[in-house]
């Protein structure tokens, strides 16, 4: 039996940083802008197994490996309000099958790890969604709380960068510049 180790060494060549799997290209700025902690270019990953676009799975943007915690981080350059519920559920879907598919090629098992979703969106500046920020914080959203309810990850956190932020140091003791 392999461990998330052995996943690491088969894809070190997709080592990357929240700052990069964190860049919007739409709009060429970044969410997050730290380089000092590594996480997995999750989308790069799909991306390279399936060169072909119109067969290539929905995915999400990084996966940080905290002992046997997979955190499967979508990074949105959005208010709340813009962001597609369909859309984020089917990159968790989608994502997880295929991360599941991944571990499982190289005989990891994956019961051995705990999946945990992350949504981290754009700070909240104007007053009207800062209220609408305050109303939702802590609640998982975006139609996403029935894949914690049903056990398919273990844990889903939506909020802004500041809370990722905040939670990263509280929960692994390590800055982290966003």
């Amino acid at each position: 039996m392999a461990d998330i180790r052995q996943f690491k060494k088969d894809f070190i060549s997709f080592i990357s940083t929240f700052k990069t799997t964190s860049f919007d290209s739409e709009n060429s700025t970044y969410l997050c802008y730290d380089e000092s902690q590594e996480v997995l270019d999750f989308d790069a990953i799909i991306e390279d197994l399936y060169p072909n676009s119109n067969v290539r799975p929905k995915s999400f943007d990084a996966l940080y490996i905290y002992k046997n915690l997979l955190f499967c981080i979508e990074f949105k350059n959005q208010k709340p309000s813009q962001i597609d519920n369909v859309e984020v559920q089917g990159k968790l879907e989608k994502g997880k099958e295929e991360l599941v598919r991944l571990l499982q090629d190289r005989n990891i098992q994956k019961n051995s790890y705990d999946f945990v979703y992350c949504i981290v969106y754009k700070k909240c500046i104007e007053p009207r969604d800062r209220y609408k920020c305050g109303i939702e914080k802590g609640k998982i959203q975006f139609g996403l709380e029935q894949y914690e309810q049903n056990g398919f990850v273990k844990r889903v956190f939506t909020d802004n960068v500041d809370f990722f932020t905040k939670q990263f140091k509280k929960n692994f003791q390590k800055e982290l510049k966003c």
